[in-house]
């Protein structure tokens, strides 16, 4: 399998927008704003010429507006399957970019923070990644990229149903905002479900790291706002925030009880903690999936002081590193699809060779 073109992805493989996060709940969040063109049907139901006439108008202004820094385009027929789905691990997002071809678009900068999608399913995804708990902020930055672009496109917009979409749930606003929360204490003391009915919002859906509400990896739950129109931006942001501060309240009152348990009393969780440090410094061979789920749970026993010798901003950034297309894009040679797993064990080796364990 080949990596991605090092002379077209330099932009992001050596970008790590996640380093420094050390905060052992908070993942990550992303701030998604969408937007279509007046006098054009949804790109679905354009021609090719018509969709790279958007690509012209729209990339011009991104590609010169300094809130970007030096942002890029690359043209969908031009990325390879890999470097496509790095844009999805990348961005956390559960948009499908790998059929993306001819009339399709991407935009990144420098900073790993900010992707522009031409083209897709809208004309427009202005998406920013936050890995600070800084989410205004990154709502903040979308808002004066977008106010710069209406100064010489206009948007599609009703009095009736607010900016148009192509998914009519998220006409309104077109602002959709990601929460991703690590809550393993919460998911291994049974007690997750019996939080978020106590903290229900008809408004906020819940699923897992890849979208799928039924599957939950790496004990990472995100949380989205389900719909945008009759919302402002501002109750969109408030809403999320503060459901993710009760989750975080919550899971951090959770680890301090297990602090305070007895051995008897959680011996199993000491068990997979222990088998999990195994399974991450021992394998040969590990796919993604149970390197999270290892991850997932090495990242609680270091905060219950059952493990040293790692940050957790180390852990943070391996649950991005782990993923295929992050792997792939940082391995000098070629590597055939059957040797990843390997190639995984080895990283994970190296990246953890300092850590213990302490019980």
């Amino acid at each position: 399998m080949n990596n991605p073109n090092p002379s077209h992805y330099p932009l992001l493989c050596n970008q790590n927008p996640w380093n420094g996060n050390e905060n052992n709940i908070w993942l990550g969040s992303s701030v998604t704003l969408l937007r279509n063109l007046e006098k054009f049907k949804f790109p679905g139901k354009l021609a090719t010429d018509k969709r790279k006439q958007i690509i012209a108008l729209i990339s011009r202004d991104l590609l010169g507006s300094d809130q970007l820094k030096g942002p890029k385009l690359f043209k969908g027929e031009e990325m390879s399957p890999v470097a496509k789905e790095f844009l999805v691990e990348h961005f956390m997002t559960s948009e499908s970019f790998h059929q993306a071809q001819a009339g399709e678009a991407f935009v990144l900068d420098e900073t790993g923070e900010f992707l522009a999608v031409l083209n897709l399913r809208d004309h427009l995804m202005l998406q920013s990644i936050d890995m600070r708990e800084e989410l205004e902020s990154a709502w903040e930055r979308l808002f004066k990229i977008e106010t710069s672009l209406t100064k010489s496109v206009n948007f599609a917009f009703s009095s009736k149903f607010g900016f148009l979409t192509s998914d009519p749930t998220q006409c309104g606003t077109g602002l959709i905002v990601h929460i991703f929360l690590h809550l393993p204490g919460l998911i291994y003391t049974d007690r997750l479900d019996e939080i978020l009915q106590k903290n229900k919002d008809e408004g906020i859906e819940q699923t897992g790291l890849q979208g799928d509400p039924n599957e939950i990896i790496g004990d990472v739950v995100a949380f989205h706002n389900s719909y945008t129109l009759g919302l402002t931006e501002e109750n969109i942001l408030s809403s999320l925030r503060t459901l993710a501060t009760k989750l975080m309240m919550e899971e951090q009152s959770v680890r301090t009880l297990l602090k305070q348990e007895h051995d008897a009393e959680i011996s199993d969780l000491k068990d997979k903690v222990s088998r999990a440090y195994a399974i991450l410094l021992h394998s040969y061979q590990i796919e993604a999936i149970e390197a999270l789920q290892a991850l997932s749970l090495v990242k609680l026993g270091l905060e219950l002081g059952w493990l040293s010798g790692v940050m957790q901003k180390t852990l943070n950034e391996m649950f991005f590193n782990v993923r295929r297309a992050h792997l792939l894009c940082r391995q000098d040679q070629k590597i055939a699809q059957e040797d990843l797993p390997h190639k995984r064990a080895e990283f994970i080796h190296q990246t953890l060779k300092g850590i213990t364990l302490l019980i």
